[in-house]
């Protein structure tokens, strides 16, 4: 803000002292670091999003999967695993007509592409699949069951450690 001001021959000009330069350089570096301080906890929050989401997904695939190959294999309905290997595994076998109880009746693993994979090697995701077939208004237990999936992760860290999310549906035969 320099203005000049002319007083009979002499010219002199305003401008900002240091104290205000001081001042206003200190306003914006508390501003900057206030600004910068937040950027943790939005990719935080944003790392979290993109696996809350990519869990739901995983479970819709396996649930989706146990729903499609219950109404001819109910005892014995499959889930595919990724072919990341020559020849590709086989599938997973669940038997729908028993009670797991607390104990999983089949642990698989996903890896950050929402893959189904044999083994926690490159996993992102632990998944643990839970049966309960006294399901209510259902009075055969062989024809209607109760699926929990469970999923965690990271795959790899102690229970602890780990965020899960259960996913729960009734997989019937009809």
């Amino acid at each position: 803000m320099k203005r000049a001001i002319v007083y009979g021959r002499r010219t002199r000009t305003r401008s900002f002292s240091l104290a205000e330069v001081v001042i206003a350089l200190g306003v914006v570096t508390v501003g900057i670091v206030a600004v910068l301080g937040v950027f943790p906890a939005a990719l935080q929050t944003g790392h979290s999003a993109q696996d809350e989401t990519r869990a739901a997904h995983i479970a819709q695939s396996v649930i989706g999967s146990l729903a499609a190959s219950a109404s001819t294999h109910f005892s014995n309905a499959q889930l595919p695993l990724y072919p990341s290997s020559s020849p590709a595994p086989t599938p997973l076998s669940i038997d729908l007509t028993t009670n797991s109880g607390t104990t999983p009746a089949v642990t698989c693993y996903a890896d950050n592409d929402g893959h189904l994979i044999p083994n926690s090697t490159n996993a992102a995701y632990a998944i643990l699949i839970y049966t309960n077939n006294s399901v209510p208004g259902f009075t055969d237990p062989a024809s209607a069951n109760e699926v929990t999936v469970r999923l965690a992760w990271p795959a790899n860290a102690p229970a602890a450690a780990q965020t899960f999310r259960d996913y729960v549906r009734i997989v019937s035969k009809y």
